[in-house]
């Protein structure tokens, strides 16, 4: 049996998001579980509206609570906000 959460792993954006950390390459994000770990684990600045709101509805989107697009707008923002997006 395999559970929503699992399920919406795998979900992915309409069209990827590009961004960079530091003066790395361009990586890119395909959907909310990517994104939720790049907030988590690679994010230089912790701090921020649209970083927090982006941590919140990634984790939301995974449990199937919001729609893909919306939360992909957000860590758009959140990218924007960081200075991140390529």
């Amino acid at each position: 049996m395999t559970s929503n959460v699992t399920e919406a792993d795998d979900s992915v954006w309409s069209s990827p998001v590009r961004v960079r950390v530091g003066y790395g390459f361009p990586e890119t994000i395909h959907g909310p579980k990517e994104a939720l770990e790049y907030l988590n684990w690679r994010w230089p600045v912790r701090e921020g509206t649209y970083y927090l709101k982006a941590l919140k509805e990634c984790a939301a989107c995974l449990q199937r609570k919001l729609p893909l697009e919306r939360v992909r707008e957000t860590f758009i923002l959140a990218s924007i906000e960081a200075k991140m997006l390529n």
